[in-house]
């Protein structure tokens, strides 16, 4: 079974695969470094973002999850929940952050059971309430610098349910300008212009 973590650096990808085949179905601007070492980590980071040319980087590794601890330590790291709210409509439920289309999501406190933590937060960001909490469907990763520091956000997506439409509330104190229900067939459209991340979320969805 293929283990691989995608991580993105905006829309560009960094992935540990324990698969070689993957570079395959690459692009032509993809780069691809053959048994990774947890030492060669560190420049292979330094490479991907001296590099902007490179939109794909494979890293093959015969220990993904090991090689990703090495990754994972490169950075700060923080980890977020939240979820894809879908209603008896077959809508789905974003919210616009910064003027970009986003799902809902935030940092897990402390201590905090990761599942709470994604319920927690979509109900915050949106005043959406009576969510019925669903599979874990998948976990993201992606960079950012935040005051000089680079940053890598783990964040854990679920399948959420809820029958309760109304009252929709923007969490104006993080930024969030709007909350809106939208059709599943136009979300595609939404999310054109954001982040590569949701699009692998969505994707994944039954």
């Amino acid at each position: 079974m293929t283990l691989n973590y995608t991580i993105f650096f905006y829309n560009r990808k960094f992935i540990i695969t324990s698969d070689p085949q993957e570079v395959l179905i690459a692009d032509s601007t993809f780069f691809c470094w053959g048994d990774t070492k947890p030492e060669d980590i560190s420049k292979l980071i330094d490479f991907f973002q001296s590099h902007t040319e490179v939109s794909t980087l494979f890293a093959c590794s015969s220990d993904p999850k090991t090689t990703m601890k090495h990754f994972t330590n490169s950075f700060n790291h923080i980890e977020a929940a939240g979820g894809v709210v879908c209603n008896d409509k077959n809508e789905i439920l974003l919210i616009k952050r910064f003027g970009r289309w986003d799902l809902p999501k935030g940092k897990v406190e402390p201590n905090e059971p990761i599942p709470d933590a994604a319920l927690r937060e979509v109900s915050e960001e949106t005043g959406v309430k009576g969510i019925t909490l669903g599979k874990q469907i998948t976990t993201t990763y992606h960079t950012y610098t935040l005051n000089g520091k680079q940053m890598l956000k783990s964040t854990h997506w679920f399948n959420m349910y809820t029958t309760k439409c109304d009252n929709l509330k923007p969490q104006t104190e993080e930024g969030i300008e709007q909350v809106k229900w939208v059709k599943r067939s136009d979300i595609f459209v939404y999310l054109a212009d954001s982040y590569s991340s949701l699009i692998s979320v969505l994707k994944e969805l039954d």
